[in-house]
């Protein structure tokens, strides 16, 4: 008599981004920085964090911060931040341009998505009863 073929159940179950992110390897850029392509869509990070080196260049640019204060702000250590801040300078252009884009582009998004005039926003609200 032949033996019933029981097949085992697939597991299914959402991927996990950190085993995802542990499979591919972190790119370094200069000492400090680093890239993944799951992290910050591959933009230049500080090691070991999120924390981008455009956000960076930010802050010492429209806020006037030093690398003291941008460290203390964002809880981070002087080196660190001084890395990114040498990365920048080497990179200046480009991550420059970068941020510009993405201005752009989210400038264009809203305005695709809610016209230029803020009171057509509001207008679409529904009145609460």
């Amino acid at each position: 008599m032949a033996e019933k073929r029981v097949e085992k159940e697939i597991e299914r179950r959402k991927p996990n981004m950190s085993e995802h992110i542990k499979g591919v390897k972190f790119h370094t850029l200069a000492p400090g920085v680093t890239t993944h392509p799951l992290v910050r869509s591959g933009r230049p990070c500080i090691e070991g964090t999120g924390i981008t080196v455009a956000n960076i260049a930010s802050l010492q640019n429209h806020h006037d911060m030093d690398a003291q204060q941008i460290a203390d702000h964002l809880w981070l250590e002087l080196d660190m931040v001084r890395n990114a801040l040498n990365y920048y300078a080497d990179h200046k252009q480009y991550i420059d341009v970068c941020n510009e884009l993405s201005s752009i582009n989210g400038r264009q998004f809203a305005e695709a998505q809610y016209g230029s005039n803020p009171d057509s926003i509001l207008s679409r609200r529904k009145p609460v009863a």
